[in-house]
C-alpha cells in the first residue's frame, strides 16, 4: 500500500544562521513534521538550490552534514540525488554513547539508567518476541557460552545477547537505548568479567531466554532485575576496591 505523499513544505530563509545551517534545520524539521517519510526522493543539488533560493554550495554543505547523520543518502551521477534514508537506530545509539561518555556520567548512573531500560525490554520481548527472534535468542546465547574464559570475546558476546533481547522487544527506542548503554557498559564491565563471572551470567541469560520462550513476562523482569543487581554489587566492589589498591601503591 503506497503511502499518501504530504504537502510539500515550503522553505523559509531566515537571518539568525548560516546558510547551510538554515538548509539542514528546515529539512529535519519537515521530516519531524511528517513531510518526508524513509526513501522519498528530497532532490537534487539543483533541485534543492532552485527551491530554496540559494547556491549549490550551501545545499552541499548542508546535504553533507545530513548525510553523516542519517538522515539522507545520497546518490552522484545520472538520476542521483538525495532521499531520506532508513532508519539505523546504530548510527544514533554510538553517538549517545559517545556523548554520555563526554559528559561524564557515571557508572552509578549508567546502572541506574540499564536497569529501568533492561527490566522494560525483558518484559516486552517475552510478549511480543517471534520465533525468529527466539532462535536468535538461542544462537547469540550459545555464542556466548563457547567464549566463556575468555574476556573481551565474552562481553561482546554478552551484549549481543543483551542486544537481541532488546530488539525482540519489537520497541525501536528501548532498543536503541539499549544499544547505547551495551557501548558504555562494554568497556567498564570487561576488566572484571572472569570466568567464573561469565558463567554466572550465562546462567541468567538462559533463565531469561527460558522466560521470554514461556511468554512470562513477569518472570522475565525478575530475572533481569536480580541479574542486574548482583552485577551493579560486583561492579562497583570491584571498581572501589582497585581504587583503594591504586592509592596504597
Amino acid at each position: 500500500m503506497s503511502r499518501e505523499k504530504a504537502e510539500t513544505p515550503v522553505w523559509k530563509l531566515g537571518r539568525a544562521e548560516s546558510t547551510a545551517m538554515r538548509v539542514e534545520r528546515q529539512i529535519k524539521e519537515a521530516l519531524l513534521d511528517g513531510h518526508f517519510a524513509p526513501g522519498d526522493f528530497l532532490g537534487s543539488e539543483n533541485d534543492l538550490a532552485t527551491q530554496f533560493g540559494v547556491s549549490r554550495l550551501p545545499i552541499r554543505e548542508a546535504l553533507g552534514r545530513l548525510q553523516a547523520l542519517g538522515v539522507v543518502d545520497i546518490r552522484t551521477g545520472a538520476g542521483g540525488g538525495a532521499r531520506i534514508a532508513q532508519g539505523n537506530p546504530a548510527l544514533f545509539s554510538e553517538a549517545l554513547a559517545i556523548q554520555l561518555k563526554l559528559v561524564g556520567m557515571s557508572a552509578e548512573e549508567i546502572f541506574d539508567a540499564q536497569y529501568t531500560i533492561e527490566v522494560a525490554v525483558a518484559g516486552l520481548a517475552a510478549q511480543a518476541a517471534t520465533a525468529e527472534d527466539i532462535e536468535a535468542l538461542e544462537v547469540a546465547l550459545e555464542n556466548a557460552q563457547a567464549l566463556v574464559g575468555t574476556q573481551h570475546e565474552f562481553t561482546q558476546a554478552s551484549m549481543a545477547f543483551r542486544n537481541a533481547v532488546a530488539h525482540a522487544s519489537h520497541n525501536h527506542f528501548l532498543e536503541a537505548m539499549m544499544q547505547a548503554i551495551v557501548h558504555v557498559l562494554y568497556r567498564s564491565l570487561t576488566p572484571y568479567t572472569t570466568e567464573t563471572v561469565a558463567k554466572g551470567v550465562i546462567k541468567r541469560h538462559r533463565e531469561l531466554l527460558n522466560a521470554i520462550r514461556a511468554r512470562n513476562d513477569d518472570a522475565a523482569r525478575q530475572v533481569v532485575s536480580q541479574n542486574l543487581n548482583v552485577l551493579r554489587e560486583k561492579y562497583l566492589a570491584a571498581r572501589d576496591a582497585a581504587a583503594k589498591a591504586a592509592t596504597k601503591r
